[in-house]
C-alpha cells in the first residue's frame, strides 16, 4: 500500500508538473514595479513606513482612481511585495504591472472557402413613410379597386398604366408593412410593397479599396452613403504608437487644442494644465514624451481600420474617411507593455476626450488597476473594444483580460475572416464574447508609407471600434450604451457564430446607423426552473423613439403568442414566459415598431427546460469542481485537479498490472 501511494504521489506530481507547464503560471516578473491602491483613510506615516520597509520608491501616481505605480529598490521580490502589503488593512489592493502583449498574427492566416449559408432574415429595407405601391390583377374591374382601396384606408397618387402599377399614400398611424401585409392577403390584388429608397453605394477612389474585403463584408459602402464620418470623434488608439507622418493618416490624427498653435507644440510647457508638457498629438506612456512614433508596426495597422483617410486616391480607407485618432502608446517595439502605462493611457484618453477606446492588446493576469481604468471611462461614457485574444480558446473557461471584464462599456471583438466564419486563431466565447468582425489577412496602413496584411483580433477590434465612432458621427447626442446597443443589435447572424459570441453574429456597419429600431435581445440559456416566469430582456433603440415592443413566444410548436413587453428605461424593454414543466422547448423573438412605422424584428432564439449545456468544449462538468474566488487560481487549480482524477484509473492499473507480473514472475 505504501509503495501504491508513493507512485501515485509520483503521478500526481508529473501530472501537476504537466499543468503547469502547459498552462503557465503569473510568477513571471518583467520588472520589479508593482501597483498600490491604499485606502484614503491610511495616515502618511502608515504609508511611508510600509513603503520604506520594502524599499519601494513612488514612479507614478493616477489620481482618477486612487493608485500609485512603486519601483522596488530592495531585494525584496514583486511577489513578496504584494503578499506583504495585501495583508496591510489600510491597502486596499496590491499586484504587480503585469504584461500585456498585442494580439496579432504576424504571417497571413490560410482562409477556408466554405459553402454559402443560410441568412438570417434581414430586417425590412429603408422606404418612403406613408407610401405603397399595389398591382391589382389583370381581372379586376376599377370600382372593385377602387373600393378595395379604399376599405384599406390608402388612395391612388400616381398611375404607371403601361405596367398597371399604382402609387399609392395614406395618412393614418397604420405602418406601411401592416398596409402591405392587408393588400396582399386580399386574392385580388397581384402583390403590394412599400415604396423602396434606393440610393447610390459610394465606393472610395482610394487604390487599395478592392483589397479591403472587411469593409464590403460589413456593408460599409452602404453606411458610407449616408455618414462617412467626422473629426469631432476621438478615438483613442491604445497601442504600439501611430506613424503620425504617414500619407493615409496624418489629415485625420488628433490634435491637442491646448497644446497646440502659436508654438505650444514644443515649448515645454503644460499649456492646458493636463499634466502632460507638449501632448499635442497623444502620449508616448513608455518613454514618458510627447512623440507617440510607432517603432513596431501594430498601432499604425490599427489605425488604417479605423480611419485611414477616404476617397484621397491612396492606400486604403478606413470605416472612417474623417475621424480624430488619439496615439496613446503604451506597448514597446517588442509589442508589449504594462498594467500601470496601460491604466494611464485609458486615464488620459479619457480625460482628453477620446469617446471609444480601441485595445488590441492583452495577456497578464487580472488586475483591479486595469479594471478601475475601465470603470473610470465607463462613468465618463467612453466604449472600450477590447480583442478577444488569439488562442483559439473559450473565453468563458478562460478568461483573457482586459476583454473579460465585466464593465457596461467593454465590447470582446472575435476575428471572423472572408468566408464568414470565425477565424482558426481567435478566441471565442459564448457568454463573454460579444460580437465577431473582419480579421483576417486584413491589408491596412504599416509605418513609412507602406500597408501590410495582418491577422488576429487585434485587427478586428479595429472594425468595431471604427463602427462605433461612425454611430457617433451620425448621432452626436447617443449615450455609450446606446451605441453599444447599435453595435450588437445589428450583426448579421449566422449559425457559424451561433454558439461563439453572445449575439451570434458579425459586425455590420451599415446595420449599426440604421434609423430602423435596432435590438439587442438576450438570449435565454436551458434551465431547470419549471416555475418561471423565463424573464426576456432587450434593449431597443432608434433614430426617433419606440413606440412598442412586443414578445412573441412558441412553445413546443404550439400556436405563437404575442405579449406587450414592459419599458424599464434606458431603453430596456422585459416580457415574460410563463413556466413550463420538463423537456418543454421554447421559442422566442422580439419585434418593435418605432414612431415612423418602421418594424424590425429580431432573430428566433431557443431554449429549454432542461439540463443547462456545457461550456462548449464537449466535456460536460468537471469531476472536481474547488470553489475559488480568484478566476484564474481557480481555472489552474480545476484543471490540475481534474487531470490528476483522469490519471489515477491509469495509475491504479498499472500499478495491479505490475503486481501480477511480479507475482506470475
Amino acid at each position: 500500500m505504501e509503495v501504491w501511494l508513493k507512485r501515485v504521489s509520483f503521478s500526481l506530481f508529473l501530472s501537476m508538473l504537466f499543468a503547469t507547464l502547459v498552462f503557465g503560471t503569473n510568477e513571471t516578473e518583467p520588472e520589479k514595479k508593482v501597483v498600490i491602491k491604499f485606502d484614503p483613510e491610511a495616515s502618511v506615516a502608515q504609508v511611508d513606513s510600509l513603503t520604506n520597509s520594502l524599499g519601494l520608491t513612488r514612479v507614478k501616481s493616477i489620481e482618477e482612481i486612487g493608485v500609485d505605480v512603486f519601483e522596488i529598490l530592495s531585494h525584496y521580490s514583486v511577489n513578496e511585495v504584494v503578499q506583504v502589503c495585501s495583508n496591510m488593512p489600510y491597502v486596499v489592493y496590491a499586484e504587480p504591472t503585469a504584461a500585456a502583449r498585442a494580439f496579432y498574427i504576424e504571417e497571413p492566416t490560410p482562409e477556408s472557402n466554405p459553402e454559402p449559408r443560410p441568412q438570417a432574415p434581414a430586417e425590412v429595407a429603408e422606404h418612403v413613410p406613408g407610401e405603397v405601391i399595389v398591382k391589382f390583377k389583370s381581372t379586376v374591374s376599377q370600382q372593385t379597386a377602387t373600393n378595395i382601396l379604399s376599405r384599406v384606408g390608402i388612395q391612388i397618387a400616381k398611375r404607371f398604366d403601361e405596367i398597371g402599377v399604382l402609387k399609392c399614400d395614406f395618412g393614418g398611424p397604420e405602418s406601411v408593412l401592416k398596409i402591405v401585409e392587408e393588400c396582399n392577403a386580399d386574392p385580388n390584388i397581384e402583390y403590394a410593397e412599400p415604396n423602396y429608397i434606393y440610393r447610390r453605394f459610394v465606393i472610395p477612389n482610394d487604390s487599395r479599396f478592392s483589397s479591403l474585403f472587411g469593409m464590403t463584408i460589413t456593408d460599409a459602402p452602404e453606411a458610407w452613403d449616408k455618414q462617412t464620418g467626422s473629426k469631432s470623434v476621438i478615438v483613442g488608439v491604445i497601442d504600439t504608437g501611430i506613424d503620425t507622418d504617414h500619407e493615409d493618416l496624418v489629415a485625420n490624427l488628433w490634435s491637442n487644442p491646448g497644446e497646440t498653435g502659436d508654438g505650444k507644440e514644443n515649448n515645454e510647457i503644460d499649456d492646458d494644465n493636463n499634466g502632460f508638457v507638449d501632448d499635442f498629438r497623444g502620449w508616448d506612456f513608455i518613454n514618458n514624451d510627447n512623440d507617440p512614433f510607432d517603432d513596431n508596426q501594430h498601432g499604425t495597422h490599427v489605425s488604417g481600420t479605423i480611419g485611414a483617410e477616404g476617397n484621397n486616391e491612396i492606400g486604403v480607407v478606413g470605416v472612417n474617411w474623417s475621424v480624430s485618432i488619439m496615439p496613446l502608446k503604451f506597448l514597446g517595439r517588442d509589442g508589449s507593455g504594462t498594467t500601470d502605462d496601460a491604466v494611464e493611457a485609458i486615464v488620459y484618453g479619457t480625460n482628453n476626450g477620446a469617446k471609444v477606446l480601441s485595445n488590441s492588446w492583452g495577456g497578464g493576469g487580472r488586475s483591479q488597476a486595469l479594471e478601475d481604468a475601465i470603470q473610470f471611462a465607463n462613468d465618463n461614457g467612453v466604449l472600450f473594444v477590447a480583442a478577444a485574444g488569439n488562442e483559439f480558446s473559450n473565453n468563458d473557461q478562460f478568461p483573457t483580460f482586459p476583454a473579460n471584464y465585466e464593465v457596461p462599456n467593454v465590447v470582446s471583438v472575435a476575428a471572423s475572416t472572408s468566408g464568414d466564419d470565425l477565424a482558426g486563431f481567435s478566441n471565442f466565447g459564448k457568454r463573454t464574447v460579444h460580437l465577431a468582425a473582419p480579421g483576417s489577412n486584413i491589408v491596412s496602413t504599416v509605418p513609412r508609407d507602406l500597408y501590410a496584411s495582418l491577422s488576429g483580433t487585434s485587427m478586428a477590434t479595429p472594425h468595431v471600434s471604427g463602427a462605433a465612432a461612425l454611430v457617433w458621427a451620425e448621432y452626436p447626442n447617443l449615450t455609450m450604451r446606446q451605441v453599444k446597443t447599435r453595435l450588437l443589435g445589428s450583426v448579421d447572424r449566422n449559425p457559424d457564430f451561433a454558439d461563439e459570441v453572445i449575439t451570434g453574429g458579425r459586425l455590420n456597419v451599415n446595420n449599426a446607423i440604421s434609423t430602423n429600431p435596432v435590438i439587442n435581445t438576450t438570449r435565454l440559456e436551458n434551465t431547470l426552473d419549471e416555475t418561471g416566469p423565463y424573464v426576456v430582456e432587450a434593449d431597443i433603440v432608434d433614430d426617433g423613439s419606440v413606440q412598442n415592443a412586443t414578445l412573441t413566444y412558441q412553445i413546443m410548436g404550439q400556436e405563437a403568442v404575442s405579449a406587450a413587453m414592459s419599458s424599464q428605461g434606458d431603453d430596456r424593454y422585459t416580457g415574460d414566459i410563463p413556466g413550463q414543466p420538463l423537456g418543454t422547448t421554447i421559442v422566442y423573438f422580439v419585434s418593435a415598431e418605432d414612431n415612423q412605422g418602421n418594424e424590425t424584428r429580431d432573430s428566433n432564439f431557443t431554449f429549454a427546460i432542461a439540463e443547462p449545456e456545457d461550456d462548449g468544449c464537449g466535456c460536460g462538468r468537471p469531476a472536481i469542481d474547488v470553489a475559488i474566488e480568484d478566476a484564474n487560481l481557480k481555472s489552474t487549480v480545476n484543471t490540475v485537479a481534474n487531470a490528476c482524477f483522469f490519471l489515477l484509473p491509469f495509475v491504479a492499473i498499472k500499478f495491479h498490472a505490475a503486481r501480477r507480473r511480479k507475482k506470475n514472475g
